[in-house]
């Protein structure tokens, strides 16, 4: 691939995921600093810094210390500007991180609260690469992706060396995109995100190269997302086109054999999969506020939804943002079968019940102004938190602009739970149904409770309205909300996401509605 190409691909790539204003800056390719180049605004400070104009160094690197509250610590990178990505966790409870900026690994030890970095003496001083994919295999060893420079690396803690491996490009492909990365038993599954493969190696292979089999995307699709086996041994992943449709593929390891079944068409950029112990599938629409999970057996799509955003995350100074969105990322099921999944642009980590249809959603404390449509307003921005790991009751997680790695602790109790008077109801055309939400506080809460409402039917469907937007709840309190249905609405059945934001929480539940 060449290099204009190579950058064309890695801009398309960041259009659709963060922000493409400032791509450029960060994919442009890394060079080293001079001494000359004071004069043009670069402060050299013998840093990762360095690879950024000083004006660009709030957006990439940090806006201040790192921050915490009742449920999330968030620690400081020793090194600045190291641009953490992906995050995983060892069997002894460290958090392994990847530095996008230095080309380095880190870990930290939470007993201690000690950060260790690890030197790449193979990456070139000046350089960044997105470094999305990381796990830890059996015997030890870490395995990461380079996006940037088409390679996997392998990290050994034991001699602190690292190995690297060039990921191949497709037939008919000028390059490859390793991304996201997946460690099941011996084998390690990579996705080529725009060379249409899924590409599978051992951790036990010996050899200069890494032994890989590709699994050919199937389609003539633009992207191939991450994939995760079922416990037949089936691999499942997603192909799409941005905006523009795309298939959830099952293939089979011992027969070589696909099955695509068609996704829904409102799903645009189809990016986190995982798989529950009943078997269905749960998809994440980085491009809007959506989630689905999908049956196998019925082969049957239901869309659910995430609150709307804080206006904390997005700010809307210049009043331009009339739907701001969340864009749910990765995800992962915990050990008591909760769903997990990061919103980027919300700022957010959410977590789904399916068992209690019960959405809990902790707002991340650092923000930084520059990714959002802050203007003027204080304690505005996100953090870009653009990948999370799930350890029994801890989730870590990185912030790619704000140098922080932080954990939150799940077990710490809510300030409100929430409950609905109805988990399901029928209505028809140009009628309402009021509905009750009950919050209970379970300490004393300092400040108003706002109620928040959505829901996957759309304006022109189905609406909800409050009978009061801000309440106080000192003790126990009854919230009427009215669910309208237009009088044009489409029939079909609908999730309606009802609940309460108290400060950095959000506990919301779900109401099943059947238009008729």
């Amino acid at each position: 691939m060449n290099k204009n190409t190579k950058k064309l691909l890695a801009l398309s790539f960041m259009a659709i995921f963060i922000i493409s204003t400032v791509s450029v800056a960060f994919l442009g390719g890394g060079r080293v600093a001079t001494q000359t180049e004071k004069s043009t605004g670069l402060t050299i400070t013998g840093t990762p810094a360095d690879n950024y104009p000083d004006n660009k160094r709030s957006t990439f690197c940090e806006t201040g210390l790192a921050k915490s509250n009742k449920y999330i610590t968030e620690f400081k990178i020793p090194t600045a500007c190291t641009q953490p990505l992906a995050i995983t966790t060892d069997t002894f409870g460290n958090a392994w991180f990847t530095e996008s900026n230095t080309g380095n690994l880190g870990k930290f030890d939470l007993s201690s609260k000690t950060f260790q970095e690890f030197t790449n003496a193979q990456w070139q001083k000046g350089e960044k690469s997105m470094m999305w994919g990381l796990g830890t295999a059996q015997d030890g060893n870490i395995w990461f992706t380079d996006s940037q420079h088409n390679l996997v690396w392998k990290f050994n803690p034991a001699d602190k060396s690292y190995t690297r491996f060039t990921f191949p490009k497709s037939s008919g492909s000028e390059g490859s995109f390793p991304q996201m990365l997946l460690i099941d038993g011996k084998n390690v599954y990579i996705n080529d995100f725009t060379g249409k493969k899924i590409g599978v190696f051992t951790t036990d292979h010996i050899g200069p190269d890494l032994g890989v089999t590709s699994i050919s995307s199937a389609g003539n699709y633009n992207f191939t997302s991450t994939m995760v086996t079922d416990p037949a041994g089936n691999v499942w992943y997603t192909v799409w086109i941005y905006q523009q449709g795309g298939s959830l593929v099952k293939y089979d390891q011992k027969t070589g054999d696909s099955t695509q079944y068609p996704l829904p068409q409102e799903i645009q950029a189809p990016n986190g999969i995982t798989i529950d112990s009943a078997g269905k599938l749960w998809i994440m629409d980085t491009a809007s506020s959506f989630f689905f999970d999908f049956d196998p057996n019925n082969k049957q799509f239901t869309k659910h939804l995430t609150s709307p955003p804080p206006t904390s995350s997005y700010g809307n100074a210049s009043g331009l943002i009339k739907t701001p969105i969340s864009r749910p990322y990765w995800n992962h099921f915990d050990d008591k079968g909760r769903l997990w999944f990061n919103e980027q642009v919300a700022n957010s980590l959410g977590v789904y019940d399916p068992s209690v249809q019960s959405l809990t959603e902790y707002l991340v404390p650092s923000k930084n102004p520059n990714w959002s449509d802050c203007g003027t307003l204080q304690d505005c921005g996100v953090a870009q938190v653009l990948d999370f790991a799930v350890d029994h009751n801890k989730v870590w997680f990185t912030e790619w602009v704000e140098n922080n790695i932080g954990v939150l602790d799940s077990s710490v109790a809510l300030p409100i739970n929430v409950n609905v008077s109805d988990t399901a109801i029928t209505i028809h055309r140009g009628q309402n149904v009021t509905v009750s939400l009950n919050i209970n506080p379970q300490e004393q809460l300092t400040s108003p409770v706002s109620i928040i409402t959505s829901d996957t039917a759309g304006l022109h469907n189905i609406s909800t309205m409050p009978q009061e937007m801000q309440v106080i709840v000192d003790k126990s309190k009854t919230v009427k909300v009215t669910i309208s249905a237009d009088n044009f609405a489409i029939t079909g059945t609908y999730k309606v996401l009802i609940g309460a934001r108290y400060q950095d929480i959000t506990v919301s539940k779900y109401i099943t509605v059947t238009l008729e």
